[in-house]
Protein backbone atom coordinates (compact mmCIF):
# COMPACT_ATOMS: atom_id res chain seq x y z
CA UNK A 1 0.00 0.00 0.00
CA UNK A 2 2.91 2.59 0.68
CA UNK A 3 4.85 1.31 -2.47
CA UNK A 4 1.19 2.13 -4.52
CA UNK A 5 0.81 5.66 -2.92
CA UNK A 6 4.56 6.79 -3.21
CA UNK A 7 4.46 5.53 -6.98
CA UNK A 8 1.23 7.43 -7.45
CA UNK A 9 3.00 10.77 -5.61
CA UNK A 10 5.91 10.22 -7.80
CA UNK A 11 3.39 9.75 -10.91
CA UNK A 12 1.90 13.21 -10.23
CA UNK A 13 3.90 16.39 -11.02
CA UNK A 14 4.89 18.97 -8.22
CA UNK A 15 2.22 21.57 -8.58
CA UNK A 16 -0.19 19.91 -11.12
CA UNK A 17 -3.82 20.40 -10.24
CA UNK A 18 -5.64 17.13 -8.77
CA UNK A 19 -8.80 16.43 -10.22
CA UNK A 20 -11.78 16.31 -7.20
CA UNK A 21 -13.28 13.13 -5.96
CA UNK A 22 -16.71 12.15 -7.45
CA UNK A 23 -18.83 12.49 -4.23
CA UNK A 24 -19.83 9.49 -2.98
CA UNK A 25 -22.95 7.97 -3.68
CA UNK A 26 -24.81 5.70 -1.16
CA UNK A 27 -24.68 1.93 -1.96
CA UNK A 28 -28.03 0.36 -2.00
CA UNK A 29 -28.41 -2.05 1.22
CA UNK A 30 -28.41 -5.90 -0.17
CA UNK A 31 -31.70 -6.94 0.61
CA UNK A 32 -33.32 -10.94 -0.41
CA UNK A 33 -35.33 -13.35 1.30
CA UNK A 34 -34.73 -13.93 5.02
CA UNK A 35 -34.58 -17.82 4.63
CA UNK A 36 -31.73 -16.98 1.88
CA UNK A 37 -29.48 -14.83 4.02
CA UNK A 38 -29.86 -16.60 7.31
CA UNK A 39 -28.68 -19.94 5.94
CA UNK A 40 -25.68 -18.40 3.92
CA UNK A 41 -25.01 -16.70 7.17
CA UNK A 42 -24.56 -20.00 8.56
CA UNK A 43 -23.03 -21.94 5.65
CA UNK A 44 -20.47 -19.20 4.96
CA UNK A 45 -19.11 -17.80 7.91
CA UNK A 46 -20.74 -20.30 10.96
CA UNK A 47 -22.91 -17.39 11.97
CA UNK A 48 -26.32 -17.85 14.07
CA UNK A 49 -28.61 -15.32 15.65
CA UNK A 50 -27.24 -13.72 19.05
CA UNK A 51 -29.82 -10.96 19.85
CA UNK A 52 -33.09 -9.41 18.33
CA UNK A 53 -34.98 -6.49 18.51
CA UNK A 54 -38.57 -4.97 17.18
CA UNK A 55 -37.66 -1.68 15.43
CA UNK A 56 -40.18 1.41 15.99
CA UNK A 57 -41.33 0.99 12.10
CA UNK A 58 -42.04 -2.69 12.52
CA UNK A 59 -39.20 -4.22 10.96
CA UNK A 60 -37.49 -7.28 13.03
CA UNK A 61 -33.42 -6.16 13.82
CA UNK A 62 -30.81 -9.15 14.05
CA UNK A 63 -27.64 -9.77 14.88
CA UNK A 64 -25.77 -12.80 14.11
CA UNK A 65 -22.28 -13.75 15.43
CA UNK A 66 -20.25 -16.53 14.84
CA UNK A 67 -19.47 -18.37 17.77
CA UNK A 68 -16.11 -17.42 18.04
CA UNK A 69 -16.85 -13.99 17.57
CA UNK A 70 -14.76 -13.68 14.58
CA UNK A 71 -17.22 -12.16 12.14
CA UNK A 72 -20.87 -10.90 13.03
CA UNK A 73 -23.53 -9.29 10.76
CA UNK A 74 -26.52 -7.42 11.27
CA UNK A 75 -30.19 -7.57 9.44
CA UNK A 76 -32.89 -4.99 9.03
CA UNK A 77 -35.98 -7.81 8.21
CA UNK A 78 -39.47 -6.36 6.84
CA UNK A 79 -43.15 -8.09 7.39
CA UNK A 80 -42.63 -9.74 4.35
CA UNK A 81 -39.62 -11.43 4.81
CA UNK A 82 -37.04 -9.54 2.84
CA UNK A 83 -34.22 -8.73 5.15
CA UNK A 84 -31.53 -6.02 4.31
CA UNK A 85 -27.72 -6.62 5.37
CA UNK A 86 -27.32 -3.39 7.44
CA UNK A 87 -23.85 -3.69 9.11
CA UNK A 88 -21.28 -6.67 9.64
CA UNK A 89 -18.32 -6.82 10.83
CA UNK A 90 -15.08 -8.75 12.78
CA UNK A 91 -14.53 -9.25 15.90
CA UNK A 92 -17.64 -9.27 17.60
CA UNK A 93 -17.86 -9.06 21.69
CA UNK A 94 -21.02 -10.36 23.22
CA UNK A 95 -21.67 -8.34 27.02
CA UNK A 96 -23.89 -10.23 29.86
CA UNK A 97 -27.31 -9.38 30.32
CA UNK A 98 -27.43 -6.24 32.90
CA UNK A 99 -28.53 -7.75 35.71
CA UNK A 100 -32.33 -7.15 37.07
CA UNK A 101 -31.69 -4.15 39.93
CA UNK A 102 -34.97 -5.13 41.94
CA UNK A 103 -33.88 -9.08 42.10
Amino acid sequence: MIRTLAFLALAVPAGAPVPAAAPALPMPLPCHAYSEIARQLGDRYREEQVAAGLQNDGTLLQVFASKDGDTWTVLSTSADGIACIVAAGRGWQAEPAPKDPSA
